[in-house]
């Protein structure tokens, strides 16, 4: 591989951890992802910067923590604000450093105006599928099955919105293949030399609502499926909000057999997208560009599905929507079946990763570190997650995780404490035993003392009363009263 190669970044939406056949799930078929993870390297512990969509993928350009980068809700809440434009995007560097920069799919507007305005010579959005769709007679299917979703028979496979979108991937980098191998000066639709190329594909699948095509669907009709871990919850001693979100979503009382039918549909829908992964792949492949294209493949955040009695996210840090999966292969600087122990805080480690390995200078705000090559630092013992609760309502958490051990700090409800390795589906909030007050109070001061570093406001004069123990404000001015 060159010392500067080229770059595929699959990055999808709502994609859970334990929904790939080689992370152990006996029934999901994703032959294509078992193939990149035996090809390369996969880490078990990877985690959202945050669980939602917006923020997540706003670290993704950024290379910040979302108290840094200021995207703090989903675009669609009146929390929402872009990032700061004064941070750098990584799109932008890599295209002053004279990578193509092409994207295709989702964008979630987590820069202010349009990837173009980053670097990016070539943007293709999802939302281009409905104008092909209909000017080829393909079924409008709507809103069909509301959230939760439903089967598209009347769409064929190859005309379905993951076709639609691969075809698009695979037209960008063939182009830009084209351009590297002749010499050319860039791809249809945008500048941008004709060496190397930095392609990112964002399908808004698998997230809901859930659309298969028939074929796929077919592929877990009468299946049955095992619960996850973390089903069922009966959420005793856990914060209101929670129970709040089964009510909003009407799920309330669900057993497994109700929710199995949606469940199903959400494996179709990750059996389809492996489909088309494998044929980026195998385009890829087929170019003669695998020895020098380093590619990556991960998610903004998981799904509950059904977890917990929950649907899609928010309003909790469980493993559910906060682990996520994280492939990197790149022949030459990845051995091939390697596991990774360390944590990694995936959104932020994947932009600071591509920026080291297209021989970029770091700017200070990428504060992530290299997948590859690894950093001076010891492999990270403990990982961090931010939510903002801009949602159905204000409610704010912090997520501390080690290999054993989850605090959760909820200002506005109870706080949670899960023992994973017993507990792995996280039912049991251990946070009023007293045997475990001395350790509740250490992860609060490891999770204040993060904070502090990385400037999160929620860490403020009136939030440190209660996850400190430190005197209430009446307290504190008798006291400072009392000094003069």
């Amino acid at each position: 591989m060159t010392n500067t190669p080229n770059i595929v970044l699959i990055h999808v939406d709502q994609f859970r951890y334990d929904m790939i056949g080689a992370h152990g799930n006996e029934v999901v078929r994703t032959p294509n992802l078992d193939r990149l993870v035996a090809d390369g390297a996969s880490f078990p512990n990877a985690f959202s910067t945050c669980p939602i969509c917006t923020p997540a993928r706003a670290s993704l350009m950024t290379g910040a923590w979302p108290t840094t980068h200021g995207v703090l809700g989903n675009a669609s809440t009146d929390f929402y604000r872009p990032a700061r434009r004064e941070l750098p995007a990584l799109t932008q560097l890599l295209a002053d450093a004279g990578y193509h920069v092409a994207m295709v799919g989702k964008y979630a507007g987590e820069l202010e105006g349009a990837p173009t305005d980053y670097g990016v010579h070539r943007y293709i959005s999802d939302r281009e599928y409905r104008v092909w769709a209909d000017r080829n007679g393909v079924a409008n299917v709507g809103g069909r099955g509301g959230l939760f979703g439903t089967v598209l028979r009347e769409v064929a496979p190859e005309s379905s919105s993951l076709a639609f979108q691969a075809d698009r991937v695979i037209e960008v980098l063939r182009d830009a293949i084209e351009a590297r191998d002749t010499g050319g000066g860039g791809t249809r639709g945008g500048r941008g030399g004709g060496g190397r190329f930095f392609v990112r594909w964002d399908p808004p699948e698998p997230h809901l609502p859930y659309r298969p095509t028939a074929p796929f669907f077919e592929l877990y009709d009468g299946v049955r499926i095992p619960p996850w871990p973390s089903f069922p919850d009966p959420l005793r001693g856990k914060p209101a909000p929670i129970a709040r979100q089964r009510f909003l979503w009407g799920i309330e009382g669900w057993s497994w057999d109700d929710w199995e039918p949606t469940v199903r549909l959400y494996y179709a829908i990750i059996s389809e997208l492996d489909h088309h992964v494998g044929r980026v792949l195998a385009a890829i492949d087929e170019a003669g560009a695998r020895d020098d294209t380093i590619v990556i493949f991960s998610t903004d955040h998981g799904d509950y599905i059904g977890g917990h009695g929950l649907m899609d996210k928010h309003f909790s840090m469980y493993d559910d929507i906060v682990r996520v999966p994280l492939i990197v292969r790149g022949p030459s600087v990845i051995e091939p079946g390697a596991r990774p122990a360390g944590f990694v805080s995936q959104e932020i480690d994947i932009a600071r990763t591509i920026l080291d390995v297209a021989g970029i200078e770091t700017p200070s705000s990428f504060v992530g570190r290299n997948l590859i090559d690894g950093d001076a630092a010891e492999p990270r013992t403990d990982i961090y997650s931010q939510y903002f609760g801009t949602e159905s309502g204000m409610y704010s958490s912090r997520m501390l995780r080690d290999e054993r051990w989850k605090f959760v700090w909820n200002p506005l409800d109870v706080d949670e404490l899960y023992e994973l390795e017993n507990d792995p589906g996280e039912i049991s909030n251990l946070i009023d035993v007293p045997d475990h007050a001395d350790r509740i109070s250490a992860m609060k001061r490891r999770l204040a003392d993060w904070m502090q570093t990385v400037g999160d406001k929620l860490l403020n004069t009136w939030t440190r009363i209660e996850l400190l123990d430190e005197p209430d404000i009446a307290t504190r001015a008798r006291s400072e009263g009392a000094d003069e």
